[in-house]
């Protein structure tokens, strides 16, 4: 499977993160609201100017900034031999 930035995920799309990048401030942050190594993410929507976008992680809406976004890196598809896009919980 390849590896793709969170930032290129479509509006409804999920994936698995497999790491986080950017400051350590901004990692910790991010680690701190549950956006770990194997969370499922799902892109819900854009802003009225399209960024940031809106992310569902582990149950919570999270805000998150294009240029954030591009540091995050997904892997979409299948996880554990079946594909994730029923509802996440």
């Amino acid at each position: 499977m390849k590896l793709v930035p969170l930032s290129d995920l479509a509006i409804g799309e999920e994936a698995a993160v497999v790491s986080v990048g950017g400051s350590h401030a901004m990692r910790t942050r991010l680690n701190d609201l549950g956006l770990v190594e194997g969370s499922r993410i799902r892109c819900m929507y854009p802003s009225a100017f399209g960024d940031p976008r809106a992310y569902l992680v582990r149950g919570a809406t999270l805000g998150i900034r294009n240029s954030d976004a591009e540091r995050i890196l997904c892997r979409k598809g299948q996880e554990n031999g079946r594909t994730h896009s029923s509802s996440m919980r």
